[in-house]
């Protein structure tokens, strides 16, 4: 084919050209493969646009994370109330690359939301991830050490498990005492047995058998209650044995466990030797005791033949007839066989120490171990600082909606050391911060600490609940100062003799002795917690000098008048470190769910219908695209018989976490 241009008139120039049909079709075909090529770069390019438009939409949506969340706790979470919510708010991230004018144009075509997950779920984890993230770069200087920490665990440890030993045996002293008692109780009849006896023995000399048989009755319904009384001894003792043993069990659980010290368990040991030894001693003299019941079989058998002896005496003088003015009755003959009956009469005789002589300053002591059960707040409490006992309003709270029930601790010290750090900095407790109306000055204005240790209904409760544990606490380290301490345990001793009455130190006196200290130790617990609920600082362990309750001075508590402890300046621990300590030993899934009952419970006071639950940590979504052929649907390609105007869809999955 040839291609010939005409010459015009005039024209200088002679053109020509030719092409041929090959050429041209070869044209058109490499047209057609380049623009294939650039139409599978765009593709290529949409897809990246496609996944730029993705990402940039979920980190647009997750741009609207609840803000005061964050200001006052300083947590993440995207507040939703469906999953068509979180949808309809992406696509509207998504319009302006939909509708930008470029070389991508498409369509959504499905948006779905999956693997959402929000700040209550996967039993705290999600929550401790965020607040972990937050303390370990923001205050990490701020905490306390591990080893320092790791120290004060092990002294509460001794001290709580010291503290439930010492109630434990606070308790067999009173039972020991009570044992005491029912010794008294026999001894008591015996004596009355004996002046009835007397009585008896001198009628007989008088020749007065009404008299005489009067003295016998009595004497039998002495001897008549012997049984009983030995039984009750024989009962109270099984029992106290029975419960001895229990406790040592557990004692040496307690040791095995390494909730008890090797040195702590040392120094109890050698006291509660003491009450083994009682419980053995009594062993010896119960065979005794229980002696007197057959004896007492006897001497009753033996009082009827008396009575009826005496009986037939009146009956032979009523029927005695004189042979003459001057013939008697031979009334010391008649009365020789009540005689003869009288010298083998078999008097009782515990034979043995018995009882409690200061049996005031004994009672004074339960009176004091007793204040332990009563109202603490009222005793410990400045006046007009008793919290509401107004129930919580925890109805929709995550503890009671997400939480499994399966409570464990987590694993790692210093974590635990973190996340307790937040929660002290973020939440409530007793002494922080309040108004003159008495309202906290940020979060639900209750106690939340307080909560979130004890998990009470009440601000009142929780309260109590905490105030009981740092009394018993207390109680514990302090008894172990006195076992160190052997000053102290010299005058134990020394009062312990005076209210038994014993002559040498016998297992009572013991007994005794480790009483008196374990109520010393409840007494200086008592002032050692109303001293940090007036805002003072208290050792964990303290010295001769901070131990500032003496033995007289533990007679003042009698009828609840607790005098404040002076305290250790800013050497010790205030009542927020001793939560803080609380906090790490127990930090777990149920101490999380708690925390954010109480972060829901304030953000509640400004949005009523806020929930944890629809605040998302993270969450998946997936993108389908509908996007046309843009080079592929020109002339040249279609010239190849190619179909550029079919559409084809594109997918893109994106996940975000906070």
């Amino acid at each position: 084919m040839f291609i010939k241009r005409r010459r015009e008139p005039g024209d200088q120039t002679h053109l020509s050209g030719s092409i041929t049909i090959y050429l041209a079709l070869s044209t058109v075909l490499l047209a057609a493969l380049f623009l294939s090529a650039v139409e599978a770069a765009r593709t290529q390019g949409a897809r990246l646009y496609l996944t730029q438009l993705v990402n940039s939409g979920i980190d647009s949506l997750f741009s609207q994370y609840h803000r005061k969340l964050w200001e006052d706790y300083r947590l993440l979470g995207l507040e939703h109330y469906s999953e068509e919510q979180l949808c309809e708010e992406f696509q509207g991230f998504t319009d302006p690359y939909l509708e930008a004018d470029n070389y991508y144009p498409m369509s959504i075509g499905e948006v779905s939301v999956s693997d959402v997950t929000v700040l209550t779920d996967l039993e705290g984890e999600v929550f401790e991830e965020q607040v972990l993230d937050y303390m370990r770069y923001g205050i990490v200087a701020s905490v306390m050490d591990e080893v320092t920490v790791d120290s004060y665990i092990s002294g509460i440890r001794d001290g709580t498990s010291l503290s439930d030993l010492g109630e434990d045996y606070r308790e067999h002293a009173k039972a020991a005492v009570r044992l005491e008692e029912r010794l008294e109780d026999i001894d008591a009849s015996i004596r009355k047995q004996e002046e009835h006896l007397s009585s008896a023995r001198s009628e007989v000399g008088s020749y007065r058998t009404y008299r005489f048989r009067r003295d016998i009755e009595d004497l039998q319904d002495e001897l008549s209650d012997i049984p009983e009384l030995v039984e009750r001894y024989g009962d109270a003792a099984d029992e106290l044995r029975s419960e001895l043993s229990d406790t040592r069990k557990r004692y040496e659980e307690e040791l095995r466990s390494g909730r008890l010290s090797s040195s702590t368990a040392e120094l109890l040991l050698s006291e509660i030797e003491q009450y083994d030894s009682y419980v053995d001693a009594d062993g010896e003299r119960r065979q005794a005791v229980e002696q007197l019941t057959s004896m007492a079989e006897y001497d009753m058998s033996l009082c009827d033949d008396m009575i009826a002896e005496a009986e037939a005496i009146d009956d032979y003088i009523d029927s005695f007839v004189p042979e003459d003015e001057y013939d008697e009755p031979d009334l010391y003959s008649l009365w020789r066989p009540i005689r003869s009956m009288l010298s083998s009469y078999d008097e009782l005789d515990l034979g043995m120490d018995k009882g409690i002589e200061d049996k005031t300053k004994e009672k004074e002591l339960e009176s004091i171990s007793e204040l332990f059960q009563a109202d603490l707040l009222r005793l410990l409490l400045p006046d007009g600082m008793e919290p509401e006992r107004e129930s919580l309003k925890l109805e929709e709270a995550p503890s009671n909606e997400a939480f499994s029930g399966f409570d464990h601790t987590r694993s790692g010290l210093l974590d635990r050391i973190y996340i307790s750090e937040y929660m002290v900095g973020a939440m409530n407790h007793y002494g922080r911060g309040r108004f003159d109306d008495g309202r906290t000055e940020k979060g639900t204005g209750g106690l939340e600490l307080e909560y979130i240790l004890y998990g009470g209904e009440s601000d009142h409760d929780n309260l109590v609940s905490c105030v009981r544990e740092l009394v018993m606490l207390r109680t514990g380290l302090n008894l172990l100062h006195i076992l160190s301490d052997s000053g102290k345990r010299a005058e134990a001793r020394s009062l312990a003799l005076l209210i038994t009455g014993a002559l040498g130190f016998t297992p009572i006196v013991g007994v005794m002795a480790f009483f008196i200290m374990s109520v010393w130790a409840l007494g200086q617990a008592f002032c050692d917690v109303k001293a940090l609920l007036n805002g003072k600082k208290v050792r964990l362990m303290h010295t001769r000098e901070t131990f500032d309750l003496s033995l007289e001075g533990l007679f003042g508590l009698v009828g609840g008048k607790v005098p404040e402890g002076k305290g250790d300046g800013d050497t010790g621990l205030s009542y927020v470190d001793y939560l803080r300590l609380f906090l790490i030993m127990r930090q777990g899934t149920a101490v999380d769910y708690r925390c954010m009952d109480m972060i829901q419970l304030s953000l509640r006071k400004e949005q009523y219908d806020f929930l944890l639950s629809r605040c998302a940590g993270s969450l998946g979504i997936g993108v389908t695209a509908e996007a046309s052929h843009v080079f592929s649907g020109t002339a040249p390609v279609r010239l190849t018989g190619q179909d550029g105007s079919l559409s084809y869809t594109m997918s893109v999955d994106t996940f975000y976490s906070y």
